[in-house]
């Protein structure tokens, strides 16, 4: 939705700051005030716009503690904690809020990133509020495209409350807009929040469109997709509805037989730069090349900086823009791709990196291989490395067991072969991308279909949904090789074919917690985590910010064990 310009964001700023006059001493000489600015088109459309923009400030941004996916990547089974971010310095608390919240034990109600999370998803949600209440006075907008923004919205608001109430448990459920001081809020049970959720995404899914004209709108494969996932969710709790697994089968099934997606030929082109608006892709943030919006910080903290740890690479070069370890691939990670049959290794991962400047007195020349990784799961012995070096002289070789942070005295390299596929070749920052930020797409939903089957008891159809996902993966001549059974199909191979499918993507902890498998798998392969061994079920939500509590009039309880 390229159309989501910062015009129309500035416009929306304005007339919220002319609504709040009480404080201002000086005349509104324009007359715009949010009453009669969201009764138009053009201001509906700019509200519900600020609401969509909610996703990249919340998720996106690259700035403080905002952007770092640290509650979707922190503390789980494929990523280990590396060296924060040094900004003028100084880590900016990075280092400290990364140590709680990958090895447990330290975690408080002071955690930056939990109180950043919780403060701007209720902000966004606020901003959805506003744009459902304002819906019923907006003039100059037919119903029916009246009737499609609100759904929009809703499923918006949707998606906010499924993110809050899986990290905090209950929360409260604020759904009016707040035209005046509120000084306390009950926290509402999980299980309303979850009826919420799936009464918000139903009563919307019949007013959105199948295909959208504008790509990054809500549609409804998304709304069945996020609808879906929610009550595959819900299926694990206490309070789940007995159909939960069934419904969320058939919801994935609707969405993958609608005929409106379809899985990309090759994995690799689902993140091909130029192909961000595939049929794969159901919902996603929406950057614009060259549009001077802030971009991403995706592609930028799954790696390592090159500059600064190897001879032959300039500070900054676009080629291999700056790269930051604060999420390390574990070995674990590594370790589950064939690389003989699936291409989703070398589509997923950099093995290779070439020099990008002289260094005369050590005999690089600019375009010479500098540091090597070879495949883990294939032999590489010495004999192997000494032919290596023959043809590449100048070439660093890291195998496997160095691919581990160089901190905490963990004995690792610090170096490894970086998450490659969100690379951005058309950035012309060094910090950040105008790449879009998947968060929805098709072969999730087939991953979704075979966790819900497999849970019905219907191991062959789970089998099924997953060959679909590896034979897209599979090598040429490799389709068959990639097939499982049904007899293979239990939690953790869903869960390590979703590592392999959706590394990099922010999924991860939320699809450990709803597995029941976030304590067993983080404390095995998760380096320091498992060496700290604080983690427990008191862990399986967040602390409360404390800033919240404080603020709040009331009671306002903390969470077990916090």
């Amino acid at each position: 939705m390229k159309s989501l310009t910062k015009y129309s964001l500035i416009s929306l700023f304005l007339v919220l700051a002319f609504s709040c006059q009480d404080f201002l001493v000086e005349d509104n000489k324009s007359n715009i005030t949010a009453e009669n600015y969201f009764t138009s088109s053009s201001g509906y459309e700019a509200l519900v716009n600020a609401a969509y923009e909610t996703l990249r400030s919340d998720l996106g941004s690259a700035g403080g503690n905002r952007g770092y996916p640290f509650l979707f990547c922190s503390g789980v089974d494929i990523y280990n904690r590396g060296e924060s971010q040094l900004v003028g310095g100084t880590y900016e608390g990075r280092d400290i809020v990364s140590s709680e919240l990958n090895e447990y034990g330290s975690l408080d109600a002071q955690n930056g990133a939990v109180a950043d999370f919780y403060t701007d998803m209720y902000k966004a949600i606020q901003t959805c509020n506003t744009a459902v209440s304002r819906a019923g006075n907006v003039s100059e907008m037919s119903e029916s495209l009246k009737t499609q923004r609100l759904a929009e919205v809703r499923f918006l608001r949707a998606y906010y409350y499924y993110l809050l109430v899986e990290q905090f448990g209950d929360v409260p459920l604020v759904t009016d807009e707040i035209m005046g001081a509120v000084t306390h809020f009950d926290r509402t049970p999980e299980e309303d929040v979850y009826k919420f959720i799936i009464t918000e995404l139903e009563a919307s899914v019949g007013s959105l469109p199948a295909v959208s004209d504008e790509f990054g709108r809500v549609t409804k494969g998304a709304a069945n997709h996020l609808l879906a996932l929610v009550y595959l969710t819900r299926g694990y709790k206490s309070y789940a509805g007995s159909d939960d697994f069934s419904t969320a089968a058939s919801l994935a099934d609707g969405v993958i037989t609608s005929g409106n997606y379809s899985l990309q030929s090759t994995f690799s082109d689902v993140f091909a730069r130029d192909n961000e608006t595939n049929n794969e892709i159901i919902f996603s943030i929406q950057y614009d090349y060259g549009s001077g919006l802030d971009g991403s910080f995706q592609s930028r903290q799954f790696g390592w900086l090159l500059n600064d740890k190897e001879q032959g690479f300039a500070y900054g070069d676009l080629a291999y823009p700056l790269q930051y370890p604060q999420f390390t691939p574990s070995q674990f990670l590594y370790g589950l791709y064939n690389t003989n049959i699936d291409s989703r290794y070398d589509a997923t991962f950099n093995s290779e990196y070439y020099a990008t400047a002289d260094v005369p007195h050590l005999g690089i020349k600019k375009g010479d291989l500098r540091v090597y990784f070879p495949k883990p799961d294939q032999p590489f012995t010495t004999a192997d490395s000494l032919a290596f070096m023959a043809e590449h002289p100048v070439a660093d070789i890291y195998t496997l067991p160095r691919w581990k942070p160089d901190i905490e005295g963990l004995g690792g390299s610090g170096k490894f072969p970086m998450i490659w596929k969100f690379h951005d070749p058309k950035t012309t920052d060094p910090y950040i991308s105008t790449r879009d930020i998947v968060l929805l797409r098709l072969a999730e939903t087939y991953l979704i279909a075979a966790e819900a089957y497999y849970k019905s008891g219907d191991n062959q159809k789970a089998a099924d949904r997953i060959n679909a996902v590896r034979e897209r993966a599979a090598l040429p001549g490799k389709k068959a090789d990639m097939d499982i059974q049904a007899s293979d199909v239990n939690i953790d191979f869903i869960l390590d074919e979703r590592a392999r499918e959706l590394a990099g993507e922010y999924h991860r902890w939320y699809d450990l917690k709803r597995t029941e498998k976030l304590i067993e798998r983080t404390l095995k392969y998760n380096l320091l985590a498992k060496r700290a061994n604080k983690l427990d079920e008191h862990n399986l939500v967040r602390p409360i910010p404390q800033s919240v509590i404080d603020r709040d009039s009331g009671e306002f309880p903390q969470n077990t064990g916090y």
